[in-house]
């Protein structure tokens, strides 16, 4: 009865929220970012999976919808994590989708168990929606592959005193909201994740990126003027380097399972 293969595999559901599509460039070769993180989600899934014997196979089924066009927001009852993506846009604005999101989120922390993760805007929307403070950063834009520094917590779910992550953002997380711990730090952005324990999990970085992702949005910003000479050539200069994405990923499923569990809903 314990073992895997006769195991009901465990039907877990992630409403993936998009905030943004990418630049066309990336849609083309990659897809929205639902798609980005359906595969991302997947392939760390298994490699979980493979790592932790004991676990009982999961099924993994994927809602996505688009909040910038007023998507569906899914029921509480039909989902067992919502995920934010990343998003061009400000998390700090008062555009009506962003002021429905951040409401959606305050309601699902404080009235349901459900998990929430976050990555950049996603991650900055978390942390205005738990009372936190979401601004321009004062250090400006941090981009491309970053080397950040681990907090107790960060190390304890990493299993490492550092991370590199690709980062493009501007804004940041300038207040942690009450009850949150932070991940990381960086020398540009102070606050790099949010977490409490079985509902908050978020990053300021993109695990879900890779060196082409990074390198198309990088050469779309320089040539928009957003970044100019020095700052497209640093950046372009780490697009490619070693980054733990798919260590970050893993760590995120560890985190939904061993949460899952202790509801007492994996077995």
């Amino acid at each position: 009865m314990g073992s895997r293969d006769q195991a009901i595999p465990r039907v877990y559901t992630v409403a993936i929220l998009e905030c943004d599509t990418p630049i066309e460039s990336v849609v083309k070769q990659f897809g929205s970012y639902g798609d980005i993180f359906d595969r991302f989600l997947r392939n760390e899934l298994a490699k979980y999976l493979k790592h932790t014997p004991t676990s009982q196979d999961v099924d993994l089924r994927l809602i996505k919808s688009n909040m910038v066009d007023l998507g569906d927001l899914p029921a509480f009852d039909q989902v067992d994590c919502l995920l934010l993506t990343g998003s061009k846009h400000n998390a700090f604005e008062d555009d009506p989708w962003i002021l429905r999101l951040v409401g959606y989120i305050r309601t699902a922390y404080q009235t349901t168990e459900i998990t929430i993760v976050g990555v950049c805007f996603g991650h900055q929307i978390i942390a205005r929606a738990l009372g936190g403070v979401v601004q321009r950063n004062p250090k400006g834009w941090e981009v491309s592959v970053v080397h950040i520094d681990l907090t107790p917590k960060g190390r304890e779910l990493f299993n490492s005193a550092s991370i590199n992550l690709h980062e493009m953002h501007r804004d940041a997380v300038l207040q942690l909201p009450d009850g949150v711990e932070n991940l990381g730090t960086s020398p540009v952005c102070g606050i790099q994740g949010l977490y409490a324990p079985g509902r908050i999990f978020s990053l300021q970085g993109h695990p879900e990126f890779n060196g082409v992702i990074m390198s198309e949005i990088v050469t779309s910003r320089w040539g928009q003027k957003v970044f100019d000479k020095e700052m497209f050539e640093n950046a372009m200069s780490r697009a490619d380097a070693h980054h733990d994405g798919a260590m970050v990923g893993e760590a995120v499923w560890k985190f939904l399972m061993e949460g899952d569990r202790e509801a007492g809903e994996l077995y």
